[in-house]
């Protein structure tokens, strides 16, 4: 049997001389560095920004709530206001419809209004873009006690069940504008007051004085006929009147005597 040869062996690399050289230069470079070089500095702490002192919070306090004097009341749902922080504000009460000018109630209500609010110190509890609600200084509502007292009625788009209910009472009960003569209707005129007539006391004539004795009564006056007044015109007889051409001739003409009128009617020479 032959045997197999043997497969001929690789040749060993081998490096330049200047690589090995240079190599060799970095190797004692890299050495020396470690042993004598100066350690990498070491990074100094940094200090944490001081945030500058904060200003004191200060708390503001609440503001009292302003508080109103009524200076103008130009009817029972229409006032002016002067506010504790000199505000001056013109304002409608909400939910009021009152009697003005010369209507039915008109003038009670403006009693009621001027005795309520005249110079009062009032709170607004409600502020809205139609109007405002107002509490009195014993913190009664305005508008409640208008209602509750018949001077108002309730105004159409009020949604209050306080307010609903207190117009409500005064209708039923009749109260205020709501009785006769009114019955409600503020637009009406006011009714003109029939005047009361004067009783016309009857004086009686004093009685006649009581005739004395001595006294005598006056004697009664006859109805005589007045005598004839003597006429500046004569005429002799009825012949010369009718020439005058005054014939007939009646009683009080001139020229008119008895002795003409024959019959005595009054008449004379009426043939």
């Amino acid at each position: 049997m032959h045997s197999t040869p043997a497969p001929p062996s690789r040749p060993k690399l081998k490096f330049p001389t200047w690589l090995t050289v240079v190599l060799s230069v970095f190797a004692v470079l890299f050495i020396l560095g470690a042993v004598f070089g100066k350690p990498a500095p070491t990074p100094e702490p940094v200090a944490a920004p001081v945030a500058p002192p904060s200003s004191p919070v200060t708390t503001s306090a609440t503001p009292a709530p302003v508080t109103y004097t009524v200076d103008k009341i130009t009817d029972a749902a229409n006032v002016e206001l002067t506010g504790s922080d000199g505000s001056h504000r013109t304002v409608r009460i909400l939910g009021l419809e009152v009697p003005t000018g010369n209507n039915c109630y008109a003038s009670e209500t403006a009693i009621w209004a001027n005795n309520k609010l005249a110079g009062a110190a009032v709170k607004i509890t409600t502020d809205t873009t139609d109007g405002v609600a107002l509490a009195l200084s014993d913190g009664t509502d305005y508008a409640t006690a208008t209602l509750s007292a018949g001077y108002a009625r309730l105004a159409s788009n009020v949604i209050s069940d306080s307010l609903r209910n207190a117009a409500n009472a005064a209708q039923q009960a009749a109260t205020g504008l709501w009785a006769e003569p009114c019955k409600g209707m503020i637009t009406a005129p006011a009714p003109v007051p029939t005047p009361t007539p004067t009783p016309v006391q009857e004086t009686s004539a004093p009685p006649p004085a009581p005739r004395t004795s001595e006294q005598a009564a006056p004697p009664p006056v006859e109805d005589t006929p007045e005598p004839e007044q003597p006429s500046a015109v004569y005429y002799k007889n009825c012949a010369a009147a009718k020439a005058a051409g005054v014939t007939p001739l009646h009683r009080g003409d001139p020229g008119y005597r008895p002795a003409l009128d024959r019959d005595g009617d009054g008449v004379a020479c009426e043939r």
